[in-house]
């Protein structure tokens, strides 16, 4: 019997009813429980940080100091130093993590899009089902609909409104059958229309932007003193501590062996820190200037310094509760039998007049993503300076859990973990947000990265727009000067490999 739990349950009582029973007990199949429950098999927990850029983070030589009990909690785990999303926000990034497949192939480019059809039964938590309970659970509304595509490879799937302090989400409602994408089209465009356009019912629309708003300034009442520029929010509003807190009961009733996916929403916008470090990066070190780029948004120098700024201390305010999880997880003895990944879906970048992740741009901050990963009982710290990819974590996970690596799965294993050190790899990142899913990619960005070196490929006819640029990471980490121009033989050859990759991925699309 699979659990899911009802959008009806207040916050206070779920955690109380998860706090009463071992969730792999209740969740999983009696034949496959027993079979679970036979293995020595060590828990995967994968942790995801929603829009959370290596580039803005302490660990790996921010001079800002973020975060700090993240830099303590890898002291005795394994640091990657050049891990790259294969996708840019969250729908494309997130696919890639629980499918072990680059964009191009999982197909979901765009916002509320979902992994095509084919190739919905690979994911990770199929991958192992055959030893593990598995477990999922998504702030992120779009993370969420995922989870739901996969469902029927989740024991228990915890509502993405569960930890929150509001929930008024009608999306998941039974009437949609769990169908996330049919129940946000029916709501959003054929009843509520929240965004730009009028309401197809003049009633509903209005009156439940009135209930929504009531709602929301009652909690902002409650618990608004501590965050000066407002409550976090994911569409809901919730408060950190209530978050880490409803994980840390998540994780305190797995049973071995269990698969838990946890996708928290911070750090992404809107950047609303505590009171405690509001502020506390408003003086002293300043980012360089970069040049405003063609693709961008052309939001002012200003702006997006002080939205840096924001975001910089919205992940300081998240590493300081989230220090409770990491404690916990030494306390309870999970690293001792757990390999925990700790990761995200992509970055965020603030230069070149762009703000954010919804940009066409490929620069380090969007795609150079944090990976750290603590094995069971490990001792120490270790560094990893191998290129690696977001999808290299699905093979990776099925290595370590004793199953057999799936067919499908486009990564590697993780050096360190059964991988060796690939000289000369290339891993790729996209962007293809305007294209659709079933068509050949027309107007797209994407990069590829090798050793310290990156070529990115802007092609985009709509703008008039095709241009290649290339940088060395090592030299220039800031990718202040485009080294393309100068034609040199790596520019060429990394080119050639770029473009035979386009092809290949056009191929199956062209009639």
């Amino acid at each position: 019997m699979k659990t899911q739990l009802s959008q009806g349950l207040s916050r206070r009582d779920f955690l109380k009813l998860i706090s009463l029973t071992p969730i792999s007990v209740f969740a999983r199949p009696l034949s496959h429980l027993a079979a679970a429950l036979n293995t020595e098999a060590p828990n995967i927990i994968i942790i995801v940080f929603d829009a959370w850029s290596a580039s803005n983070v302490s660990l790996y030589g921010y001079p800002r100091q973020t975060m700090p009990n993240l830099e303590r909690f890898v002291e005795n785990a394994t640091v990657y130093h050049n891990h790259f999303s294969a996708g840019t926000f969250t729908v494309p990034g997130t696919s890639s993590l629980i499918t072990g497949l680059h964009p191009w192939s999982h197909r979901a480019l765009q916002l509320g899009a979902g992994i095509i059809a084919e190739h919905v039964r690979h994911n990770i938590f199929s991958a192992l089902s055959a030893t593990h309970s598995t477990l999922g659970y998504a702030q992120n509304q779009f993370a969420d609909q995922l989870l739901y595509q996969t469902d029927h490879y989740l024991d228990t799937h915890v509502p993405n409104g569960s930890l929150h302090v509001q929930n008024n989400l009608v999306y998941s409602a039974p009437l949609f059958n769990k169908d996330a994408r049919m129940a946000y089209a029916s709501f959003e465009y054929r009843i509520f229309r929240k965004g730009v356009g009028y309401d197809a019912s003049l009633f509903l629309g209005p009156l439940y932007r009135l209930l929504t708003l009531r709602d929301r300034l009652h909690k902002t009442a409650k618990y608004g003193d501590n965050y000066p520029r407002g409550l976090p929010d994911t569409a809901e509003l919730f408060v950190i501590n209530d978050v880490v807190d409803g994980a840390i009961e998540i994780l305190k009733n797995i049973q071995m062996p269990t698969l838990a996916y946890l996708h928290f929403h911070p750090p992404h916008d809107p950047y609303t820190p505590t009171r405690e470090f509001y502020g506390k990066f408003a003086k002293g070190w300043l980012p360089p200037d970069k040049p405003v780029h063609r693709l961008s948004g052309k939001i002012s120098k200003k702006s997006s310094r002080k939205q840096r700024g924001f975001y910089d201390e919205y992940i300081a305010s998240w590493d300081s509760e989230v220090a409770r999880l990491f404690q916990f997880l030494k306390e309870s003895g999970l690293t001792q039998n757990s390999y925990i990944f700790l990761t995200s879906d992509h970055g965020e970048i603030f230069e070149r007049g762009e703000l954010g992740h919804w940009t066409p741009l490929l620069y380090d901050p969007v795609v150079h993503v944090p990976l750290v990963v603590s094995r069971p009982g490990q001792k120490g710290r270790e560094d990893i300076h191998s290129i690696t990819s977001s999808v290299d974590i699905l093979p990776t996970v099925a290595h370590l859990s004793g199953n057999l690596i799936p067919a499908w799965a486009e990564g590697k294993l993780l050096p360190g973990l059964g991988g060796v050190d690939d000289e000369g790899r290339s891993v790729f990142s996209l962007d293809a947000k305007t294209n659709s899913s079933f068509t050949q990619l027309v107007n797209f960005s994407i990069s590829i990265t090798r050793d310290h070196y990156r070529l990115a490929y802007y092609h985009y006819p709509k703008n008039n727009y095709k241009q290649f640029e290339f940088y060395d990471l090592n030299a220039d980490p800031q990718e202040l000067h485009d080294l393309y121009p100068s034609s040199p033989t790596l520019a060429i050859e990394m080119k050639d490999e770029l473009l035979q990759k386009v092809e290949e991925i056009n191929r199956p699309y062209r009639r």
